[in-house]
């Protein structure tokens, strides 16, 4: 790994030409499900080794080979499986080769952020700007609709597969700004906060935006009493309120037929497919799967797509191409029907215990990222996804201590 460079330069060093391409370009050409850090996993076993890092190593083969025999004694399809092992185990390398380094390079990912935010700034403009030119939209821009009754229109996904999937990439650097904005004199770092929160707003990615405002929610309140000391914290938040309100006004009473009023008001009367399909809809379906393997340990890595295809497509009633989906898009209820609830639970009591181990709730910052990644799991993701995973891992680790609880 390049060093990370300290002060601003002419050229894009390799070190910022090494993030562009994790964070913007990770997917972009590639299969569905594929990332270039999956192709760089013997790479990233290399490094581990090459330091010494065997340990977490050892651990994940001392758990994961025993499940992986029980899974194929019961009946579970090798190819599938292999397949699913190999790509689970990429993502054990990455995430471990991230939680060395920045352990060791804590401020690389300050640094990190901050290339983010100007990149993603860059990208953006090139993204409106392909708006104008015929063809090149798709490009940058994601086109399903959100709903059937919901026309189709863009929302922005830059080189990645879809908004949702973007949206959280940026959610924890947007995090860093804002809260950087909240406690920093005058209005430094406001722009890169409005810049990244148009970003978020462009996505719409109702998942990442709700559990962003939840998470800090959940922190004001709870430590209501330490923020409101800060002026700026109690304008900020009286000012978003007030925004928020005559927002609402004009989406609800003033112009009322438009695509995101149309999708609130599908989501509060249950019957918006996307919301449901990536929340209830999703522990449904893994419910059933576990019904036909294993509600201890779960069918197996792979076996959703073999066990759960027809109890999938008959669920949707899915025709044509769809009648190839065979998926459930949320991470905790992929847990659950890979893992069974032994999983699911192993999953939750975890996190719980580096929580209180690592003390996430000294940090204003972890705190808010712990909440807003938590309440995620439940809404969307998956088990493979490396972004989130790497969330989990800046959480537990003590960065930005200038956020900490007085």
């Amino acid at each position: 790994m390049p060093d990370i460079p300290t002060q601003k330069t002419g050229a894009v060093s390799p070190a910022s030409a090494l993030l562009v391409g994790f964070f913007f370009l990770n997917t972009f050409l590639l299969p569905g499900g594929l990332l270039y850090t999956t192709l760089l996993s013997p790479l990233f076993l290399f490094l581990i080794l090459r330091r010494g890092q065997w340990k977490p190593l050892a651990w994940y083969l001392a758990l994961s080979v025993p499940l992986a025999f029980y899974h194929l004694s019961r009946g579970a399809v090798l190819e599938s499986f292999a397949k699913s092992y190999l790509l689970f185990s990429s993502v054990f390398l990455f995430v471990s080769w991230a939680f060395f380094f920045l352990q060791e390079h804590r401020e690389a990912l300050r640094w990190g952020f901050r290339q983010v935010a100007i990149y993603n700034t860059l990208f953006v403009g090139v993204a409106l700007l392909a708006l104008a030119i015929p063809g090149f939209g798709k490009l940058f821009w994601y086109y399903e609709p959100i709903h059937p009754a919901i026309p189709a229109f863009p929302r922005l996904k830059l080189l990645v597969y879809e908004s949702s999937f973007y949206a959280l990439q940026l959610a924890p650097v947007f995090l860093f700004y804002f809260l950087s904005f909240l406690f920093a004199r005058g209005n430094r770092y406001l722009r890169e906060t409005a810049l990244l929160g148009g970003a978020l707003l462009l996505s719409l990615s109702f998942g990442v935006l709700g559990g962003l405002a939840l998470a800090i929610l959940l922190v004001f309140f709870l430590h209501a009493f330490r923020l409101l000391r800060y002026k700026k914290v109690f304008f900020a938040a009286a000012y978003l309120c007030l925004a928020g309100g005559v927002g609402a006004f004009f989406l609800f009473q003033v112009f009322p037929f438009n695509p995101v009023a149309e999708r609130v008001e599908f989501i509060l009367a249950g019957h918006d497919s996307s919301a449901n399909g990536r929340t209830w809809e999703a522990f449904l379906l893994a419910w059933g799967i576990l019904g036909k393997t294993s509600y201890l340990l779960g069918a197996g890595l792979g076996q959703i797509k073999e066990v759960g295809h027809s109890l999938i497509v008959e669920y949707y009633n899915y025709e044509g191409e769809w009648a190839e989906l065979a998926r459930i898009p949320n991470a905790m209820a992929e847990t659950l029907a890979t893992f069974g609830i032994a999983g699911a639970a192993g999953r939750i009591l975890v996190q719980a215990m580096l929580f209180v181990y690592t003390r996430v709730y000294v940090n204003y910052y972890r705190l808010a990222l712990f909440f807003f990644v938590f309440l995620y799991q439940f809404t969307g993701s998956y088990l493979t996804n490396i972004y989130e995973y790497l969330i989990w891992v800046i959480v537990f680790l003590p960065v930005f201590p200038e956020f900490g609880r007085e």
